[in-house]
């Protein structure tokens, strides 16, 4: 299905969802605002958290809601832009009158809009987007369950420094605040453990010519490069890196772990690693969501559909032990999770509400995603 058919499907779909808990609902159900891009560069993402939101949110409605009442979506598309997204936060807020905000998967987007739920204190839980930076504002309001990104890039490096053997690193980062904060912690990390980072190179999104920042990585022989940035940017790299005889290890983060990535990359992503926090089959407990998911949508779930749903276990749970589905209550139950149990494991937050959680390897093999390590 192509990506505007699926938006126009995301949307058609949520807004009907909303008017069937409008249509049910009591006294207080729990109105769930829903930020995501449906629309734009990051459209793939958007797909898998609307897929894990959904399917969480009919799960729960159909077990008898939260508090005895049921969940209620409402929907905006971000377009992957931080400044639709500040509206898109301001209208679920103060039209739509949300008590809770998931989203984006975009992390510029995230970290724009986020001082909406600050300033307001409606509680943001975010699923997806990795940029330590949505963390590290110093808001109390702003929740993720989600490991960051330099959690995730630095432990993909580890492994091949530690038990790959690999000293000669290289990293190629997008120009942003997305890109670089991981990119850097994990060329830190690097030469902290007595590696050496034989290359370090930006690139601006949108580009699509990389040879430039390719020769120079290739004339530094290194063995392993990391690629941080999106999958739009990041298939192109992979087959640059390719054509230019490129022999290092290729590592993409999570981000770019999405079969649109295999797609657009072809060949050259044979091969290439990434760090994620969830693979299907990784653990039994998952069996009923791995089932459920297949059952729905036809394909199997992935990590951004399991962190989507994960954001929406943390929600529920906490309007739960919160004793009521109103932003206070909601964020009154948040800190009271740790030990909960979620699809991405027990949440343990620390002082900046950010979980801390476990990190596995995946590939990309003849096109499909499995577990590297």
């Amino acid at each position: 299905m192509q990506v505007n058919q699926y938006a126009k499907k995301c949307l058609g779909a949520l807004a009907a969802l909303a008017l069937a808990g409008s249509a049910v609902a009591a006294d207080t159900p729990l109105r769930l605002g829903f930020i995501e891009s449906i629309t734009g560069p990051g459209a793939a993402y958007g797909e898998a958290h609307f897929k894990g939101t959904r399917l969480a949110v009919d799960m729960i409605n159909a077990d008898g809601g939260v508090n005895g009442k049921p969940i209620e979506i409402f929907a905006e598309d971000d377009k992957s832009d931080p400044t639709v997204g500040i509206n898109s936060a301001k209208k679920l807020i103060t039209q739509r009158k949300v008590n809770v905000i998931a989203g984006s998967s975009a992390s510029l987007v995230t970290i724009a809009f986020s001082r909406e739920n600050e300033k307001t204190k409606v509680p943001l839980v975010v699923g997806v987007a990795g940029s330590p930076t949505i963390t590290k504002q110093g808001y109390h309001y702003v929740w993720r369950v989600n490991v960051t990104d330099n959690q995730l890039d630095v432990k993909a490096v580890e492994h091949f420094f530690k038990d790959g053997g690999k000293r000669r690193f290289a990293f190629l980062a997008e120009n942003s605040d997305y890109g670089k904060p991981p990119t850097k912690s994990s060329a830190d990390f690097i030469r902290s453990l007595g590696g050496e980072v034989v290359a370090y190179e930006e690139y601006n999104r949108g580009e699509t010519d990389f040879k430039a920042q390719l020769s120079n990585i290739r004339k530094q022989d290194p063995e392993v490069l990391l690629v941080h940035g999106y999958y739009t940017e990041g298939s192109i790299i992979a087959r640059q890196v390719k054509e230019l005889g490129i022999n290092a290890q290729l590592i993409v983060n999570m981000g770019q772990g999405v079969p649109k990535f295999a797609e657009l990359a072809g060949a050259a992503a044979e091969g290439v690693v990434f760090p994620t926090n969830w693979a299907e089959g990784a653990d039994p407990r998952h069996a009923p969501f791995e089932k459920a998911f297949k059952e729905k949508y036809g394909v199997n779930a992935s990590a951004f559909d399991a962190a989507a749903y994960a954001a929406v276990q943390a929600i529920v749970e906490a309007a739960r032990r919160g004793g009521g589905n109103g932003s206070a209550d909601i964020q009154k139950g948040l800190p009271m999770l740790n030990g909960f149990e979620t699809l991405l494991g027990p949440i343990q937050w620390d002082a900046a509400n950010q979980n801390d959680g476990k990190v596995l390897l995946a590939k990309f093999e003849r096109g499909q995603i499995i577990t590297a390590k």
